[in-house]
This record gives C-alpha cells, sequence and structure tokens, in this order.
C-alpha cells in the first residue's frame, strides 16, 4: 500500500550540454544538434503516463525540478510546455517550487524573464568559481565575467529565490583563492549557496588522472580547513548550514532537495531520471526505478510504449533503514528516532550499534529526540556513511 495522497516532487531531466566538464558523473550529453522539440514531446508523452498511474493520479506536487545536463539549454516555451502539461496532469502545491538549473555559458538575457513568465520561480546557476583558473581546471567553458554577468542577468529577471553553486578543495587551490571566491559570491546576496568539495567519480577524466598519479587531492586538513572557512564566511553573512553542503537565508532551502533527504516519494521524467516510492507496510521498504539513459533510445521507448524503465529495484529492510539514515543525516538537524523507529521496528542505535561509538567519540549526538551529526562528524561525514551504504 502507497501514501497516495502525500505530496511528492517531479524531477525532469534535460540532458544536454555544450561540453562535457571532467569531473562530472551525471547523465549529460553533447550533440551537433539538441532534439529540443523532440525530446520535449517524449518528456509530454511519459508525464501522460504517470497520470495514468495508481501511484501517482491526484497526487499533489510540492515542488518541480529541472535538472541536467544543462536545462537553460531549452528555449522557454518548450520550458512552459511541460510546466502545462504538468499542472494538467497533476494539482500543484499553491506555492510549489519550480527550480530550472543553469550554466553561465547558456545564460541568454532575452531567455530568462521567459522562464519566470513561464512558471519557474527559482534559478540554480553552476558558477562553480570565480578564478579564471580554477574555472579552466574545471573545464568550465564560461570566464568569471560571464559568471558574473550570468548572475546579473537571473536577478534582473526578477528571480528573488535563486542559488548558485561552487566547487572547493581543488587541486593546488588556496585558502585565498577559495576567500576570494566566497566574498565575490557574498556581492550578490544569494538566499541559497551550495559548496562541494571536489570528487574523483569513477568514469570521468579526473578519476582516470586520479589514478594514474596525474591528479593529486589536498589532504584531509586541508580539506577540513576550506570546510570551517566556508561555514565561518557563510554564517556570518547569515547563511545557516542546512545540510553538508547546502547553506540558506531563514526560509529559503531547497524544498525539493529536502524532499531526497526526508525520503520522499518523487518521479523522475526524462533519460536517466530516477524515481523512488516508499511502501506503508508489508514485506517491501521501497522501490526505485530509473530510465534508459541515452537520449536517443530514451525516446524511442517513450514512442513505443509511453516508459522507458530500464532498472527496478525493490528495497529490504536493511537497505531501506540505511538509506533513511544516510540521507538524513545529511541534514544538521538530523533524523527523528521515533520516525525511524516508527518505520524499521528499532531505534537507530539497536540497528546499528556502531552509533553508540560515535556518539562516544564526539561524532554524533541525540537531541531533542533527534540523532544528528555533531560539527566534527560533519566534517568526517563520508567516513561515518560508509558504513549505512
Amino acid at each position: 500500500m502507497i501514501h497516495c495522497k502525500e505530496p511528492f516532487s517531479l524531477y525532469i531531466h534535460i540532458p544536454y550540454c555544450i561540453s562535457k566538464c571532467p569531473y562530472c558523473d551525471f547523465n549529460s550529453h553533447v550533440v551537433a544538434e539538441i532534439p529540443e522539440r523532440n525530446y520535449t514531446d517524449a518528456l509530454l508523452r511519459e508525464l501522460e503516463h504517470y497520470d495514468n498511474s495508481d501511484n501517482w493520479r491526484g497526487r499533489t506536487v510540492q515542488s518541480i525540478f529541472f535538472g541536467g545536463g544543462t536545462p537553460s539549454t531549452f528555449k522557454p516555451s518548450s520550458i512552459g510546455n511541460i510546466l502545462e502539461q504538468i499542472s494538467t496532469a497533476f494539482p500543484l502545491e499553491s506555492d510549489c517550487e519550480i527550480t530550472l538549473e543553469a550554466n553561465p555559458g547558456t545564460v541568454d538575457g532575452t531567455n530568462f524573464p521567459g522562464y519566470r513568465d513561464a512558471g519557474v520561480n527559482r534559478i540554480s546557476v553552476g558558477i562553480q568559481s570565480f578564478q579564471p583558473r580554477l574555472l579552466k581546471f574545471l573545464g568550465r567553458v564560461h570566464t568569471a565575467d560571464e559568471g558574473r554577468k550570468a548572475l546579473d542577468v537571473v536577478r534582473q529577471a526578477g528571480f528573488a529565490d535563486f542559488s548558485f553553486d561552487l566547487i572547493f578543495a581543488n587541486p593546488g587551490q588556496t585558502l585565498a583563492e577559495l576567500e576570494a571566491d566566497l566574498n565575490v559570491a557574498l556581492e550578490y546576496r544569494p538566499p541559497h549557496l551550495s559548496a562541494y568539495n571536489l570528487t574523483f567519480e569513477e568514469g570521468t577524466p579526473f578519476h582516470h588522472e586520479y589514478r594514474s598519479g596525474r591528479l593529486r587531492s589536498l589532504t584531509e586538513d586541508e580539506e577540513i580547513a576550506m570546510a570551517e572557512l566556508i561555514e565561518q564566511t557563510f554564517f556570518a553573512a547569515g547563511l545557516q548550514r542546512y545540510e553538508i553542503s547546502n547553506y540558506a537565508l531563514p526560509g529559503c532551502h531547497s524544498r525539493h532537495n529536502m524532499n531526497y533527504w526526508q525520503n520522499g516519494d518523487y518521479l523522475g521524467i526524462g533519460a536517466g531520471a530516477h524515481s523512488y516510492l516508499r511502501a506503508a507496510s508489508g514485506f517491501m521498504f521501497g522501490t526505485r526505478w530509473s530510465n534508459e539513459k541515452s537520449p536517443g533510445r530514451y525516446m524511442a521507448a517513450i514512442a513505443d510504449a509511453g516508459i522507458a524503465v530500464t532498472d527496478r529495484e525493490e528495497l529490504d529492510r536493511i537497505k531501506a533503514a540505511g538509506e533513511f539514515l544516510f540521507l538524513g543525516l545529511r541534514m544538521t538537524r538530523g533524523v527523528s528516532s521515533e520516525a525511524f523507529s516508527s518505520r524499521f521496528g528499532k531505534s537507530p542505535a539497536d540497528f546499528y550499534p556502531k552509533i553508540k561509538i560515535w556518539i562516544e567519540a564526539d561524532l554524533m549526538e541525540e537531541t531533542k529526540g533527534f540523532l544528528r551529526l555533531t560539527h566534527r562528524g560533519l566534517l568526517l561525514a563520508n567516513s561515518i556513511f560508509v558504513e549505512f551504504m
């Protein structure tokens, strides 16, 4: 039995980019000509399929996220058609958060008022750095000036709710370079900022360079110093850390991402998109599935059957419990011990005895019914999370 009346989040994947960054392991594709119309038509047909599904029909959408790839490669008219189809298929919450990702190299000042008129009310910009040397290292196609211009365009288009990303702990990066990035970022008074430490994801060019010894990561002490500088700088600017890599003014957190971390239902539309449904009872503790990654094969499957699912997984109690903790502990408020016990029949510490050791080591704490990572635990989170995966 599924909680069919609970709101859910909707993710729309647009997989096309104008270039592929060497650190990126997302499902993104560079093509000579983006098949915008055909891909949009496929998205509309897939949405129609789920509108007729018992698990989703009639449920309210609480957030919509256009991710990629680079969704800002699509025209406002295409984004508008998709949003119109969504609002026809599903009721939207009155304050539904509708985010569109953009990269500075694709920011056209004439398009962003159109995105706003189409219904988008939040923009997330992939800045990554304002330092020319670091942008070149990261394989970004935009310059530092284009990054600044993109943020100006977003604000001038009337988006009061916007966010942008920074990447830190790049090989050879100094604290002075990071501080310069943070200072420029705060000039724009962003309601939300994300700061991700660079990781060498398997299958990427950076991972190959790292394995061959041509790329060297910073030391753990250097990464910790950078993470602490970020937290201190953002805190002084009024940005509260609410998740390991995310900071926001009060009330400006990403509601879409919060739904992921709180183990909520989400439906993914598009090539390579992932979906998740919780179960209310029985032996199954959740279902996850994903679409065909190749945009061409995805469009062909949708044309043939209306769906393009290639992988499906039923979660058992152990895996679901691990994911519940892994995701929930990313948030600074942590995990409700009562919610965990209600869902899995035991307290987190009874399920994972190491939690008592982590509490004694000042890596975790229990406060007002919530289990959460301490400040020290947040800095060493990855070494803890592997125990749940």
